[in-house]
Order: structure tokens, then C-alpha cells, then sequence
């Protein structure tokens, strides 16, 4: 799982049946300080959000698992993050 911001959408005019009802959103991921890093990729995901929204992302095998129907998907959004805390941890050195 990762974190990434939306910043766009993709609207399909012909898709196959497995993506109907089903929205894209164009995603960047982030960094511990909310900055974008690599390159942008396309998720999908049931519910539409918003673009600027940090959500949470399931990537790879995992991700097509995300809907009852396998879908033929590399990165899922499977929330949105509404409160993000980042604790360092002293490993006691």
C-alpha cells in the first residue's frame, strides 16, 4: 500500500464491461511530507474522488482482488486519507 494525491481524472468513451460504473483517477504519489514523487499512473477505484484528495492505494497482484469481479487493474484506491500522522520511531540507539 502507498499513499498518492489525485490530480486528475480519466473519462473513458469505450471501456471493457469489467470497468463500467467503475471511476479512474490520475494519481501522484507522495513522500513522509505530502510531495510528490515518481511518476503519475492511473487507479481505479468505486467511488470518485476529488482531485487534490491523499488516498490510500493497493498496487500490484493485491489490487485486482480490490472488487468482486477481477478487474484488470495494477493500483486501486481504497480510501481516502482524512487525518495523516507520521511518527519517527527511536529504534534505541
Amino acid at each position: 500500500m502507498k499513499l498518492a494525491r489525485v490530480i486528475g481524472h480519466v473519462v473513458l468513451s469505450r471501456a471493457l464491461e469489467v470497468y463500467r460504473d467503475k471511476t479512474l483517477h490520475v494519481i501522484q504519489d507522495v513522500d513522509a511530507a505530502l510531495q510528490p514523487v515518481g511518476e503519475p499512473e492511473v487507479s481505479v477505484t468505486w467511488q470518485a474522488m476529488e482531485d487534490g484528495d491523499v488516498v490510500v492505494v493497493e498496487v500490484s497482484r493485491e489490487a485486482c482482488n480490490a472488487f468482486d469481479t477481477i478487474l484488470p487493474a495494477d493500483a486501486v484506491i481504497i480510501g481516502r486519507a482524512d487525518q495523516i500522522s507520521i511518527e519517527k520511531f527511536n529504534n534505541g540507539d
